[in-house]
Protein backbone atom coordinates (compact mmCIF):
# COMPACT_ATOMS: atom_id res chain seq x y z
CA UNK A 1 0.00 0.00 0.00
CA UNK A 2 3.11 2.35 0.99
CA UNK A 3 4.64 1.46 -2.54
CA UNK A 4 0.89 2.39 -3.95
CA UNK A 5 0.78 5.64 -2.18
CA UNK A 6 4.37 6.89 -3.30
CA UNK A 7 3.57 5.67 -7.13
CA UNK A 8 0.57 7.70 -6.81
CA UNK A 9 2.04 10.60 -5.29
CA UNK A 10 5.01 10.57 -7.67
CA UNK A 11 2.50 10.45 -11.13
CA UNK A 12 0.88 13.24 -9.56
CA UNK A 13 3.75 15.49 -9.43
CA UNK A 14 4.98 14.23 -12.94
CA UNK A 15 0.89 15.21 -14.43
CA UNK A 16 1.25 18.61 -12.03
CA UNK A 17 5.01 19.05 -13.36
CA UNK A 18 3.88 18.88 -17.16
CA UNK A 19 0.44 20.63 -16.55
CA UNK A 20 2.85 23.92 -14.68
CA UNK A 21 4.96 23.80 -17.60
CA UNK A 22 2.92 23.99 -20.77
CA UNK A 23 4.49 26.89 -22.07
CA UNK A 24 7.82 24.88 -22.36
CA UNK A 25 6.23 23.76 -25.31
CA UNK A 26 6.38 27.08 -26.95
CA UNK A 27 9.71 28.30 -29.09
CA UNK A 28 12.45 29.30 -26.95
CA UNK A 29 15.29 31.35 -27.68
CA UNK A 30 17.82 31.94 -24.84
CA UNK A 31 20.12 34.77 -24.76
CA UNK A 32 23.93 33.25 -24.86
CA UNK A 33 25.26 33.73 -22.36
CA UNK A 34 22.15 34.78 -20.41
CA UNK A 35 21.69 37.70 -17.95
CA UNK A 36 21.37 37.44 -14.22
CA UNK A 37 18.61 39.09 -14.30
CA UNK A 38 17.00 36.05 -16.20
CA UNK A 39 14.39 38.24 -17.65
CA UNK A 40 11.48 37.13 -20.55
CA UNK A 41 9.90 38.45 -23.17
CA UNK A 42 6.91 36.28 -24.57
CA UNK A 43 4.83 37.23 -27.90
CA UNK A 44 1.96 35.28 -27.47
CA UNK A 45 0.76 35.26 -31.04
CA UNK A 46 3.83 34.71 -32.95
CA UNK A 47 3.56 34.67 -36.91
CA UNK A 48 5.16 31.83 -37.96
CA UNK A 49 7.77 32.19 -40.25
CA UNK A 50 8.76 35.71 -39.07
CA UNK A 51 12.06 37.07 -37.76
CA UNK A 52 11.73 39.01 -34.33
CA UNK A 53 14.26 41.48 -33.66
CA UNK A 54 14.80 42.64 -29.72
CA UNK A 55 16.80 45.77 -28.70
CA UNK A 56 17.90 46.89 -25.16
CA UNK A 57 17.10 50.98 -24.86
CA UNK A 58 17.31 51.83 -21.22
CA UNK A 59 18.65 49.21 -18.51
CA UNK A 60 16.10 48.82 -15.74
CA UNK A 61 15.90 47.83 -12.09
CA UNK A 62 13.04 46.28 -10.53
CA UNK A 63 11.79 46.04 -6.84
CA UNK A 64 10.33 43.83 -4.47
CA UNK A 65 6.64 44.73 -5.54
CA UNK A 66 7.40 45.02 -9.30
CA UNK A 67 8.31 49.16 -9.33
CA UNK A 68 10.75 49.37 -12.31
CA UNK A 69 13.63 52.16 -12.99
CA UNK A 70 15.27 53.16 -16.39
CA UNK A 71 18.89 54.27 -16.25
CA UNK A 72 21.03 55.05 -19.48
CA UNK A 73 24.52 54.94 -18.94
CA UNK A 74 25.25 56.47 -22.15
CA UNK A 75 23.75 59.72 -24.25
CA UNK A 76 20.17 59.84 -24.55
CA UNK A 77 20.17 58.51 -28.83
CA UNK A 78 20.03 61.06 -30.77
CA UNK A 79 16.31 61.19 -32.36
CA UNK A 80 15.31 60.23 -28.98
CA UNK A 81 15.95 63.32 -27.28
CA UNK A 82 12.50 65.42 -27.09
CA UNK A 83 10.86 62.62 -25.74
CA UNK A 84 13.15 61.53 -23.12
CA UNK A 85 15.96 63.56 -20.73
CA UNK A 86 18.30 61.88 -17.73
CA UNK A 87 19.26 63.26 -14.63
CA UNK A 88 23.14 63.82 -12.98
CA UNK A 89 22.71 59.97 -11.71
CA UNK A 90 21.72 58.26 -15.62
CA UNK A 91 17.71 58.08 -14.26
CA UNK A 92 15.81 58.40 -17.50
CA UNK A 93 13.14 61.06 -16.88
CA UNK A 94 10.19 61.78 -19.82
CA UNK A 95 9.58 64.88 -20.95
CA UNK A 96 6.28 66.67 -21.38
CA UNK A 97 5.82 65.25 -24.86
CA UNK A 98 4.50 62.00 -23.88
CA UNK A 99 3.55 62.86 -20.27
CA UNK A 100 -0.13 62.73 -19.25
CA UNK A 101 -1.56 64.79 -17.21
CA UNK A 102 -4.99 65.17 -15.32
CA UNK A 103 -6.62 68.16 -14.81
CA UNK A 104 -4.91 69.45 -11.94
CA UNK A 105 -1.35 68.76 -13.78
CA UNK A 106 0.06 65.76 -11.97
CA UNK A 107 1.53 63.06 -13.83
CA UNK A 108 -0.79 60.25 -14.41
CA UNK A 109 1.45 58.14 -16.77
CA UNK A 110 3.00 58.57 -20.47
CA UNK A 111 1.45 58.08 -23.56
CA UNK A 112 3.22 56.12 -26.47
CA UNK A 113 2.70 58.49 -29.13
CA UNK A 114 2.54 58.58 -32.81
CA UNK A 115 5.72 60.38 -33.02
CA UNK A 116 7.57 58.68 -30.16
CA UNK A 117 6.79 55.22 -32.09
CA UNK A 118 8.33 56.68 -35.28
CA UNK A 119 11.42 57.59 -33.25
CA UNK A 120 11.87 54.46 -32.10
CA UNK A 121 11.20 52.63 -35.00
CA UNK A 122 14.12 55.14 -36.69
CA UNK A 123 16.43 54.01 -33.54
CA UNK A 124 16.16 50.47 -33.99
CA UNK A 125 17.59 50.57 -37.47
CA UNK A 126 20.79 51.27 -36.46
CA UNK A 127 20.71 49.66 -33.10
CA UNK A 128 22.08 46.47 -31.30
CA UNK A 129 19.84 43.53 -32.06
CA UNK A 130 20.03 41.90 -28.55
CA UNK A 131 18.24 38.47 -29.65
CA UNK A 132 16.45 37.06 -32.62
CA UNK A 133 14.35 34.57 -34.17
CA UNK A 134 12.56 32.91 -36.75
CA UNK A 135 9.16 32.00 -35.39
CA UNK A 136 7.55 28.32 -35.80
CA UNK A 137 3.92 29.65 -35.51
CA UNK A 138 3.92 28.88 -31.59
CA UNK A 139 4.26 31.42 -29.04
CA UNK A 140 7.86 32.44 -29.03
CA UNK A 141 9.82 33.24 -25.47
CA UNK A 142 12.92 35.35 -25.47
CA UNK A 143 14.66 34.10 -22.11
CA UNK A 144 17.87 35.21 -20.31
CA UNK A 145 17.27 38.91 -20.80
CA UNK A 146 18.46 41.58 -18.40
CA UNK A 147 16.04 43.65 -17.07
CA UNK A 148 15.16 46.58 -19.35
CA UNK A 149 12.97 48.53 -21.91
CA UNK A 150 12.65 47.28 -24.65
CA UNK A 151 11.81 47.44 -28.39
CA UNK A 152 10.59 44.49 -30.98
CA UNK A 153 10.75 44.85 -34.47
CA UNK A 154 9.55 41.98 -37.22
CA UNK A 155 10.05 41.19 -40.88
CA UNK A 156 5.94 41.33 -40.81
CA UNK A 157 4.15 44.51 -42.49
CA UNK A 158 0.64 45.88 -41.98
CA UNK A 159 -1.78 46.37 -44.52
CA UNK A 160 -1.43 49.42 -46.46
CA UNK A 161 -3.28 52.32 -44.90
CA UNK A 162 -5.60 54.29 -46.21
CA UNK A 163 -2.71 56.72 -47.57
CA UNK A 164 -1.03 53.33 -49.47
CA UNK A 165 1.33 53.12 -46.61
CA UNK A 166 2.61 50.15 -45.10
CA UNK A 167 3.77 50.34 -41.74
CA UNK A 168 6.34 48.26 -39.61
CA UNK A 169 5.55 46.56 -36.63
CA UNK A 170 7.07 47.69 -33.88
CA UNK A 171 6.37 47.13 -30.23
CA UNK A 172 7.92 48.76 -26.90
CA UNK A 173 7.51 46.70 -23.60
CA UNK A 174 9.49 46.64 -19.90
CA UNK A 175 10.75 43.49 -18.49
CA UNK A 176 9.85 43.37 -14.91
CA UNK A 177 10.74 40.44 -14.57
CA UNK A 178 8.72 39.02 -17.41
CA UNK A 179 6.89 40.84 -19.94
CA UNK A 180 4.02 39.53 -22.33
CA UNK A 181 3.34 40.86 -25.96
CA UNK A 182 1.32 40.48 -28.83
CA UNK A 183 2.71 40.83 -32.25
CA UNK A 184 0.27 43.75 -34.37
CA UNK A 185 -1.21 41.33 -36.60
CA UNK A 186 -2.84 43.98 -38.78
CA UNK A 187 -3.44 41.59 -42.33
CA UNK A 188 -6.52 40.92 -43.00
CA UNK A 189 -8.09 38.43 -45.67
CA UNK A 190 -9.14 39.93 -48.84
CA UNK A 191 -10.17 37.92 -52.27
CA UNK A 192 -9.69 38.69 -55.92
CA UNK A 193 -11.60 36.29 -58.84
CA UNK A 194 -10.73 36.28 -61.98
CA UNK A 195 -11.58 34.34 -65.69
CA UNK A 196 -8.84 33.31 -68.22
CA UNK A 197 -10.63 35.17 -70.40
CA UNK A 198 -13.34 38.04 -70.84
CA UNK A 199 -16.26 35.99 -72.35
CA UNK A 200 -17.35 32.19 -72.77
CA UNK A 201 -19.27 30.29 -75.46
CA UNK A 202 -21.96 27.89 -73.48
CA UNK A 203 -20.27 24.40 -73.55
CA UNK A 204 -16.95 26.44 -72.82
CA UNK A 205 -14.91 25.68 -69.80
CA UNK A 206 -14.75 28.44 -68.04
CA UNK A 207 -11.01 28.99 -66.02
CA UNK A 208 -11.34 30.63 -62.55
CA UNK A 209 -8.43 31.91 -60.35
CA UNK A 210 -9.34 32.79 -56.64
CA UNK A 211 -6.46 34.29 -54.71
CA UNK A 212 -7.18 35.33 -51.10
CA UNK A 213 -5.17 37.22 -48.30
CA UNK A 214 -4.30 35.65 -44.90
CA UNK A 215 -3.87 36.64 -41.45
CA UNK A 216 -2.52 33.93 -38.67
CA UNK A 217 -4.16 36.05 -36.02
CA UNK A 218 -7.32 38.62 -35.92
CA UNK A 219 -7.63 41.42 -33.31
CA UNK A 220 -4.96 42.84 -31.02
CA UNK A 221 -3.69 41.86 -27.45
CA UNK A 222 -5.25 39.20 -25.38
CA UNK A 223 -8.10 39.80 -27.81
CA UNK A 224 -6.21 38.28 -30.20
CA UNK A 225 -8.01 34.92 -31.86
CA UNK A 226 -5.46 32.63 -33.70
CA UNK A 227 -7.11 31.41 -36.79
CA UNK A 228 -7.03 27.70 -37.42
CA UNK A 229 -9.44 27.11 -40.69
CA UNK A 230 -10.15 29.25 -43.11
CA UNK A 231 -13.55 28.09 -45.48
CA UNK A 232 -13.53 28.97 -49.07
CA UNK A 233 -17.00 28.92 -50.74
CA UNK A 234 -18.14 29.56 -54.81
CA UNK A 235 -21.77 29.97 -55.22
CA UNK A 236 -21.48 27.37 -58.31
CA UNK A 237 -24.46 28.87 -60.07
CA UNK A 238 -26.68 26.37 -62.15
CA UNK A 239 -24.84 27.66 -65.45
CA UNK A 240 -22.00 26.38 -64.45
CA UNK A 241 -21.41 22.41 -64.40
CA UNK A 242 -19.07 19.83 -63.44
CA UNK A 243 -16.84 22.26 -61.38
CA UNK A 244 -13.26 20.78 -60.78
CA UNK A 245 -10.47 22.33 -58.72
CA UNK A 246 -7.56 21.89 -60.65
CA UNK A 247 -4.64 23.19 -58.00
CA UNK A 248 -4.44 24.80 -54.42
CA UNK A 249 -1.49 26.82 -53.63
CA UNK A 250 -0.70 28.28 -50.29
CA UNK A 251 2.31 30.79 -49.57
CA UNK A 252 4.77 32.99 -51.66
CA UNK A 253 7.25 33.64 -54.60
CA UNK A 254 9.31 30.60 -54.14
CA UNK A 255 7.80 29.51 -50.46
CA UNK A 256 4.72 28.40 -52.32
CA UNK A 257 3.81 25.25 -52.10
CA UNK A 258 0.38 22.69 -53.58
CA UNK A 259 -1.69 21.78 -51.12
CA UNK A 260 -3.43 18.48 -51.43
CA UNK A 261 -4.93 16.03 -49.16
CA UNK A 262 -4.16 12.44 -49.75
CA UNK A 263 -1.94 13.36 -52.48
CA UNK A 264 -5.56 14.71 -54.00
CA UNK A 265 -6.72 18.13 -54.63
CA UNK A 266 -9.41 18.83 -52.45
CA UNK A 267 -12.93 19.96 -54.45
CA UNK A 268 -16.01 21.44 -53.81
CA UNK A 269 -18.12 19.86 -51.00
CA UNK A 270 -22.07 19.55 -51.04
CA UNK A 271 -22.18 22.60 -49.65
CA UNK A 272 -19.91 24.37 -52.39
CA UNK A 273 -16.86 24.75 -49.58
CA UNK A 274 -13.43 23.74 -48.91
CA UNK A 275 -11.73 23.69 -45.37
CA UNK A 276 -7.86 24.44 -45.20
CA UNK A 277 -6.63 23.85 -41.61
CA UNK A 278 -4.46 26.94 -40.55
CA UNK A 279 -2.80 25.57 -37.09
CA UNK A 280 -1.59 22.52 -36.01
CA UNK A 281 -3.23 19.73 -34.26
CA UNK A 282 -2.67 17.93 -31.40
CA UNK A 283 -2.18 14.00 -31.02
CA UNK A 284 -6.52 14.18 -30.14
CA UNK A 285 -7.08 16.26 -32.95
CA UNK A 286 -7.13 19.59 -31.46
CA UNK A 287 -5.90 22.67 -32.93
CA UNK A 288 -2.97 23.88 -31.17
CA UNK A 289 -1.17 27.64 -30.84
CA UNK A 290 1.10 26.94 -33.92
CA UNK A 291 0.35 27.82 -37.36
CA UNK A 292 1.03 26.33 -40.29
CA UNK A 293 1.98 28.72 -42.59
CA UNK A 294 3.40 32.40 -42.67
CA UNK A 295 1.99 35.39 -41.95
CA UNK A 296 0.42 36.60 -44.88
CA UNK A 297 0.95 34.09 -46.87
CA UNK A 298 -1.99 33.81 -49.79
CA UNK A 299 -4.27 31.09 -50.73
CA UNK A 300 -4.50 30.82 -54.35
CA UNK A 301 -7.32 28.28 -55.89
CA UNK A 302 -7.53 27.52 -59.81
CA UNK A 303 -10.83 25.79 -60.81
CA UNK A 304 -12.84 25.46 -63.75
CA UNK A 305 -16.54 24.44 -65.11
CA UNK A 306 -18.54 24.07 -68.13
CA UNK A 307 -20.89 26.98 -68.73
CA UNK A 308 -24.38 25.76 -69.53
CA UNK A 309 -27.45 26.04 -71.79
CA UNK A 310 -29.11 27.58 -68.18
CA UNK A 311 -27.48 30.83 -68.90
CA UNK A 312 -31.00 33.37 -69.64
CA UNK A 313 -30.80 36.07 -72.19
CA UNK A 314 -30.06 38.92 -70.00
CA UNK A 315 -29.01 37.37 -66.67
CA UNK A 316 -26.83 38.31 -63.95
CA UNK A 317 -24.52 34.87 -64.41
CA UNK A 318 -23.17 36.13 -61.35
CA UNK A 319 -20.26 33.68 -59.62
CA UNK A 320 -19.08 34.75 -56.00
CA UNK A 321 -16.32 32.88 -54.33
CA UNK A 322 -15.40 34.03 -50.48
CA UNK A 323 -13.13 33.38 -47.42
CA UNK A 324 -14.34 33.36 -43.90
CA UNK A 325 -11.81 32.88 -41.13
CA UNK A 326 -12.56 30.18 -38.14
CA UNK A 327 -11.22 30.53 -34.43
CA UNK A 328 -10.39 27.91 -31.83
CA UNK A 329 -14.20 28.28 -31.01
CA UNK A 330 -15.44 27.23 -34.03
CA UNK A 331 -16.05 30.45 -34.50
CA UNK A 332 -15.56 33.82 -37.29
CA UNK A 333 -13.69 36.68 -35.14
CA UNK A 334 -14.71 39.22 -37.39
CA UNK A 335 -18.22 38.82 -38.74
CA UNK A 336 -17.19 39.97 -41.84
CA UNK A 337 -16.52 37.34 -44.92
CA UNK A 338 -13.98 38.64 -47.85
CA UNK A 339 -15.72 37.69 -51.10
CA UNK A 340 -15.20 39.03 -55.38
CA UNK A 341 -17.13 38.24 -58.09
CA UNK A 342 -16.12 37.01 -61.65
CA UNK A 343 -17.70 38.88 -64.64
CA UNK A 344 -19.83 37.21 -67.36
CA UNK A 345 -20.41 38.25 -70.57
CA UNK A 346 -23.61 37.11 -72.24
CA UNK A 347 -23.29 37.60 -76.05
CA UNK A 348 -25.36 36.57 -79.46
CA UNK A 349 -25.44 36.85 -83.05
CA UNK A 350 -28.24 38.04 -85.63
CA UNK A 351 -29.08 37.49 -88.96
CA UNK A 352 -31.56 39.46 -91.16
CA UNK A 353 -32.71 37.69 -94.40
CA UNK A 354 -34.10 40.43 -96.97
CA UNK A 355 -35.28 40.88 -100.57
CA UNK A 356 -33.49 42.83 -102.91
CA UNK A 357 -35.88 45.75 -102.17
CA UNK A 358 -35.36 45.20 -98.06
CA UNK A 359 -38.02 43.16 -97.30
CA UNK A 360 -38.24 40.30 -94.61
CA UNK A 361 -38.02 37.13 -96.09
CA UNK A 362 -39.27 34.36 -93.72
CA UNK A 363 -38.15 30.52 -93.87
CA UNK A 364 -34.61 31.04 -94.92
CA UNK A 365 -32.74 28.18 -93.14
CA UNK A 366 -29.19 28.30 -92.46
CA UNK A 367 -26.24 26.13 -90.60
CA UNK A 368 -23.06 27.16 -88.68
CA UNK A 369 -19.75 24.90 -88.79
CA UNK A 370 -18.83 23.84 -85.57
CA UNK A 371 -21.70 24.89 -83.62
CA UNK A 372 -24.08 22.49 -81.63
CA UNK A 373 -27.54 24.97 -81.11
CA UNK A 374 -30.98 23.99 -79.88
CA UNK A 375 -33.88 25.67 -80.35
CA UNK A 376 -35.31 28.45 -77.59
CA UNK A 377 -39.12 26.73 -76.84
CA UNK A 378 -41.87 29.23 -77.66
CA UNK A 379 -39.39 32.25 -79.50
CA UNK A 380 -39.44 30.91 -83.56
CA UNK A 381 -35.83 31.98 -84.59
CA UNK A 382 -33.93 32.29 -81.69
CA UNK A 383 -31.52 29.01 -81.06
CA UNK A 384 -29.30 28.66 -77.84
CA UNK A 385 -25.87 27.25 -78.12
CA UNK A 386 -25.10 24.53 -76.51
CA UNK A 387 -21.22 24.02 -77.49
CA UNK A 388 -19.01 25.53 -79.98
CA UNK A 389 -15.93 24.34 -81.81
CA UNK A 390 -14.19 26.80 -83.89
CA UNK A 391 -11.70 23.69 -85.74
CA UNK A 392 -14.82 21.63 -86.49
CA UNK A 393 -16.54 22.35 -90.05
CA UNK A 394 -19.44 19.95 -89.11
CA UNK A 395 -22.56 22.23 -89.70
CA UNK A 396 -25.04 22.77 -87.21
CA UNK A 397 -28.59 21.53 -87.43
CA UNK A 398 -30.82 23.59 -89.17
CA UNK A 399 -31.85 27.13 -87.98
CA UNK A 400 -34.60 28.76 -89.99
CA UNK A 401 -35.56 32.35 -90.18
CA UNK A 402 -38.79 33.55 -88.46
CA UNK A 403 -41.86 35.79 -90.10
CA UNK A 404 -39.78 38.84 -89.74
CA UNK A 405 -36.74 37.06 -91.92
CA UNK A 406 -34.59 37.07 -88.05
CA UNK A 407 -32.39 34.72 -86.72
CA UNK A 408 -30.89 34.76 -83.04
CA UNK A 409 -27.79 32.57 -81.73
CA UNK A 410 -27.81 33.10 -77.99
CA UNK A 411 -24.97 32.08 -75.55
CA UNK A 412 -21.65 33.25 -77.61
CA UNK A 413 -18.67 34.70 -76.72
CA UNK A 414 -17.34 37.86 -77.40
CA UNK A 415 -14.48 37.17 -80.35
CA UNK A 416 -16.06 34.32 -82.50
CA UNK A 417 -16.68 34.33 -86.20
CA UNK A 418 -19.30 31.67 -87.61
CA UNK A 419 -19.13 30.58 -90.77
CA UNK A 420 -22.92 30.39 -91.99
CA UNK A 421 -24.07 28.69 -94.89
CA UNK A 422 -27.83 28.95 -96.75
CA UNK A 423 -29.44 25.35 -97.20
CA UNK A 424 -32.34 26.57 -98.40
CA UNK A 425 -33.64 30.09 -99.51
CA UNK A 426 -37.53 31.09 -99.45
CA UNK A 427 -39.52 29.54 -102.16
CA UNK A 428 -39.27 32.23 -105.41
CA UNK A 429 -35.30 33.26 -104.62
CA UNK A 430 -32.23 31.94 -105.28
CA UNK A 431 -29.71 30.32 -102.88
CA UNK A 432 -26.73 31.45 -101.99
CA UNK A 433 -23.73 30.18 -103.46
CA UNK A 434 -21.08 31.40 -101.44
CA UNK A 435 -21.03 31.24 -97.38
CA UNK A 436 -20.53 34.30 -94.88
CA UNK A 437 -19.00 35.73 -92.22
CA UNK A 438 -21.43 36.36 -88.74
CA UNK A 439 -20.10 37.89 -85.59
CA UNK A 440 -21.42 38.17 -81.53
CA UNK A 441 -22.74 41.59 -80.29
CA UNK A 442 -22.60 41.93 -76.56
CA UNK A 443 -26.41 41.15 -75.24
CA UNK A 444 -25.90 41.80 -70.97
CA UNK A 445 -22.81 42.65 -69.15
CA UNK A 446 -22.32 43.05 -65.01
CA UNK A 447 -19.23 44.22 -63.14
CA UNK A 448 -19.29 43.33 -59.85
CA UNK A 449 -16.77 45.28 -57.15
CA UNK A 450 -15.79 43.58 -54.25
CA UNK A 451 -17.26 44.37 -50.56
CA UNK A 452 -16.41 44.48 -47.09
CA UNK A 453 -13.63 47.30 -46.51
CA UNK A 454 -11.51 47.90 -42.83
CA UNK A 455 -9.17 49.88 -42.38
CA UNK A 456 -6.51 49.60 -39.23
CA UNK A 457 -3.50 52.38 -38.08
CA UNK A 458 -0.31 50.95 -37.57
CA UNK A 459 -1.35 49.83 -33.87
CA UNK A 460 -3.87 47.66 -35.66
CA UNK A 461 -6.42 49.37 -33.80
CA UNK A 462 -10.13 49.65 -36.09
CA UNK A 463 -10.67 53.05 -37.07
CA UNK A 464 -13.05 53.16 -40.03
CA UNK A 465 -14.95 50.61 -41.49
CA UNK A 466 -17.69 50.10 -44.47
CA UNK A 467 -20.21 47.13 -44.66
CA UNK A 468 -21.40 48.19 -48.45
CA UNK A 469 -23.13 45.45 -50.30
CA UNK A 470 -21.94 44.08 -53.16
CA UNK A 471 -22.55 46.98 -55.81
CA UNK A 472 -22.98 46.65 -60.14
CA UNK A 473 -22.95 48.76 -63.14
CA UNK A 474 -25.23 46.78 -65.64
CA UNK A 475 -26.04 47.05 -69.81
CA UNK A 476 -28.40 45.00 -70.90
CA UNK A 477 -30.11 44.86 -74.39
CA UNK A 478 -33.41 42.60 -76.06
CA UNK A 479 -32.52 40.04 -78.55
CA UNK A 480 -34.43 43.33 -81.28
CA UNK A 481 -31.55 45.61 -80.26
CA UNK A 482 -29.22 43.58 -82.05
CA UNK A 483 -30.66 44.06 -85.35
CA UNK A 484 -28.82 47.30 -86.65
CA UNK A 485 -25.62 45.18 -86.41
CA UNK A 486 -27.31 41.74 -88.12
CA UNK A 487 -25.57 40.06 -90.40
CA UNK A 488 -27.45 41.08 -93.93
CA UNK A 489 -28.21 38.39 -96.01
CA UNK A 490 -30.14 39.19 -99.42
CA UNK A 491 -31.71 36.99 -101.74
CA UNK A 492 -32.62 37.65 -105.53
CA UNK A 493 -36.06 36.45 -106.69
CA UNK A 494 -35.26 33.79 -109.71
CA UNK A 495 -34.72 34.77 -113.60
CA UNK A 496 -37.88 34.07 -116.07
CA UNK A 497 -36.39 31.60 -118.57
CA UNK A 498 -37.50 30.54 -121.83
CA UNK A 499 -40.63 27.51 -121.67
CA UNK A 500 -42.38 25.53 -123.85
CA UNK A 501 -46.35 24.74 -123.32
CA UNK A 502 -49.48 27.87 -122.88
CA UNK A 503 -49.90 30.30 -125.61
CA UNK A 504 -46.64 29.09 -127.64
CA UNK A 505 -46.42 29.48 -131.43
CA UNK A 506 -49.66 29.07 -132.03
CA UNK A 507 -50.76 32.27 -132.15
CA UNK A 508 -48.23 32.65 -135.19
CA UNK A 509 -50.11 30.00 -137.25
CA UNK A 510 -53.24 31.81 -136.90
CA UNK A 511 -52.24 35.05 -138.18
CA UNK A 512 -50.29 33.68 -140.74
CA UNK A 513 -53.42 31.47 -141.78
CA UNK A 514 -55.49 34.55 -141.62
CA UNK A 515 -53.41 36.21 -144.12
CA UNK A 516 -52.95 34.04 -146.59
CA UNK A 517 -56.96 33.41 -146.53
CA UNK A 518 -56.93 37.23 -147.15
CA UNK A 519 -54.54 37.60 -149.70
CA UNK A 520 -56.08 34.82 -151.80
CA UNK A 521 -59.95 37.15 -151.24
CA UNK A 522 -58.37 39.47 -152.73
CA UNK A 523 -56.42 37.84 -155.45
CA UNK A 524 -60.02 36.27 -156.07
CA UNK A 525 -61.64 39.98 -156.22
CA UNK A 526 -59.38 40.93 -158.59
CA UNK A 527 -59.90 38.11 -161.54
CA UNK A 528 -63.31 38.82 -161.48
CA UNK A 529 -63.06 42.39 -161.84
CA UNK A 530 -60.53 41.83 -165.25
CA UNK A 531 -62.94 39.60 -166.80
CA UNK A 532 -65.46 42.19 -166.76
Amino acid sequence: MKKFKKMSAFMLAVVMALAMSITAFAQTAALNPADKDNATITINNAAKGETYYIYKLFDATVGEDGQIAYQCPDAIPEGLTSFFTKDAKNNVIPNDSILVKDADGKVTGTNMTEELKTALEAWAKSATVINSAVSDGSALEFTGLPYGYYVMTTTHKSDADENGEVKSAITVTSTQPKAEIFDKNTNKPGAVKETENGSYSIGDTVKYTATFDTTNYIGEGKDAKQIVEYVISDTLPEFLSNPNVTKISIGKGENKVEYTVDGETPQFDAEKKITIPWAEKDAEGKYTNTSLYAQGDQIVVEYEAVLTSTTNIGAANKNTIKIEAIDKDGNQPWSEEWEDSAEITTYAAAIKKVDDAGNALAGAVFTIAGLTVEAVEGEPGVYRVVSYDPDSTTPSAEMTTDENGKLYIIGLAEDVSLIVTEVKAPDGYNKLTETKTLSSQVLSKEIYETSGERHYDEDGNLVSETSTSVSSKEVEKNLSDLDEGALEIVNNQGTLLPSTGGIGTTIFYIIGGILVIGAGIILVVKKRASNE
